[in-house]
């Protein structure tokens, strides 16, 4: 099997002829970044509920409110939980393929020095 890694910090792309997997890190660094600004958002929301109570005027609006509050945060917490494990999966695929990446271009080099 071939592999391209598509280096870091460029957007030309170049695909060997006879590649059998093409890796663009750029996208798997934006992704990891995306990822970790999601998590942080979905972090900074938590425990607003207090905040926004006095704004909800009468108690009836104020418990309904609250529900829907409540009901938000189990979904919160699970879309934090997908959120990180997806960040965590991105992270290994990015430090996988270009530890591959080093070791192939090593092992290149020292065929190369051989010749």
């Amino acid at each position: 099997m071939i592999i391209n890694i598509q280096p870091r910090k460029t957007r030309r792309t170049v695909v060997a002829q006879d590649s059998d997997l093409i890796v663009n890190i750029d996208l798997l660094v934006d992704s990891e970044s995306r990822l970790k600004s999601i998590k942080k958002e979905l972090n900074d929301l938590n425990n607003r509920k207090d905040d926004m109570h006095p704004y909800w005027g009468s108690s009836q609006i104020a418990d309904v409110m609250g529900d829907f509050v409540d009901n938000w945060e189990k979904y919160r917490e699970k879309m934090l939980e997908t959120v990180e494990n997806v960040g965590k999966l991105v992270t290994s695929t990015i430090d996988g393929f270009t530890g591959l990446d080093a070791d192939l271009a090593k092992e290149l080099r020292k065929a190369g020095k051989k010749k």
